[in-house]
């Protein structure tokens, strides 16, 4: 080993140690909010993406010998995590070719999507293949198989580019606790050889990427959380072609926005009606659009979940106290964040209407009374 490789790798360290000190920076930035919850999530925030950092790029960053995990759970949360996904990501090479090997289960929903971009390196993932559950080809006995590769195959096909460089599998349930998830391996096709050992210059390239990757999506989310805060108690429709670049499902609408209540407010989030879809959700994220804890906290539903009016509308209630509706999330102690809302294959766009009422008026069910009319 000579100095200079030496040399890099002992700045590769200090580099991905100086980027996680001089985030703490984001903590008070012009615009986030000083109080204690929006703080106390933020630091929490800062660690969970250091180990998504170390996760993504360190420990699971070879694409020759890609393995299915978890980049977003309850403890790893980003970019508005969905409550009612699993999600599963492998780190791909667009020039090999790999076999997904499975069991459907139950899931409500699956969706497959390679792409090529990443945070790390331009702040994009562009979609280079999808498929999904509703054309994904099932046998008998519940199994599957998808070839991933840039030349077309017959049966089950997820097409990829030559600077392909990720897989990211999405299931969503309607009731987590009721559905068994599909059961998903991947494997390259395209070699018979075992995994090398690691060396240096990789490992220095592989903390170079974490520290890229840090730095720019704690930055990118928290610019979000701003500009979505400049409309405050508003849900609106994003700009879909800007959340397909930033490796949406194509089969989403995605609307994100706001809320800051007051302790006697409450806010009333309200569906006209449902179009023919696969499925919907709402969910409540905090400033920095990580899911709340939804392992303790009510802070989701979806179309499965929620109470449907007599005239085919939807009320939805946000508010910390439980109020009279079926159809209440909760903010968990928090006085503002942020707001995810999806359409998953609907057949028409329906945007949400939001007001902020009185508190007492949905505990006595004054407010909600109407939305039956």
């Amino acid at each position: 080993m000579t100095s200079e490789t030496q040399a890099r790798a002992r700045a590769a360290w200090h580099q991905f140690c100086d980027t996680l000190k001089g985030a703490g920076d984001l903590l008070t930035s012009p615009g986030v909010p000083q109080d204690e919850q929006t703080q106390a999530d933020g630091l929490r925030y800062l660690s969970r993406m250091s180990r998504a950092a170390l996760e993504w790029y360190v420990e699971f960053n070879d694409p020759a010998f890609p393995i299915l995990y978890r980049p977003a759970h309850q403890t790893i949360k980003l970019g508005a995590d969905n409550p009612d996904n699993l999600y599963q990501k492998a780190v791909i090479d667009g020039r090999h070719e790999y076999r997904l090997k499975g069991t459907r289960g139950s899931v409500d929903y699956i969706s497959m999507a390679t792409s090529r971009g990443s945070y790390a390196e331009n702040f994009t993932q562009v979609e280079t293949g999808f498929l999904d559950g509703n054309t994904l080809v099932i046998e008998a006995d519940g199994s599957f198989e998808v070839i991933i590769s840039q030349q077309q195959q017959s049966g089950n096909w997820l097409s990829v580019s030559e600077d392909s460089e990720s897989l990211l599998i999405r299931q969503t349930y309607k009731h987590r606790e009721l559905e068994v998830p599909a059961e998903i391996t991947i494997e390259r096709l395209d070699t018979d050889a075992a995994p090398a050992a690691l060396d240096l210059m990789t490992a220095i390239a592989h903390f170079e990427k974490a520290t890229a990757f840090y730095r720019n999506t704690t930055r990118m989310f928290a610019d979000w959380s701003q500009k979505i805060a400049e409309n405050p108690n508003t849900l609106p429709l994003w700009d879909q072609a800007f959340c397909q670049m930033v490796g949406g499902d194509p089969n989403i609408l995605y609307y994100h926005g706001h809320f800051k209540l007051q302790a006697d407010e409450a806010m009333v989030i309200r569906l006209p009606k449902v179009p023919r879809c696969q499925t919907w959700n709402i969910q409540v994220d905090n400033y920095w659009m990580e899911s709340l804890d939804y392992r303790y906290h009510r802070i989701s539903l979806n179309q499965a979940q929620a109470e449907i009016n007599d005239n085919g509308s939807v009320t939805l209630v946000l508010c910390a106290a439980r109020p009279a509706s079926a159809n209440w999330i909760t903010t968990a102690g928090h006085e503002e964040g942020t707001l995810c809302f999806r359409w998953v294959g609907a057949e028409e766009q329906v945007d949400p209407e939001i007001s902020v009422v009185p508190l007492n008026s949905v505990l006595s069910d004054e407010h909600l009374g109407s939305s039956n009319t």
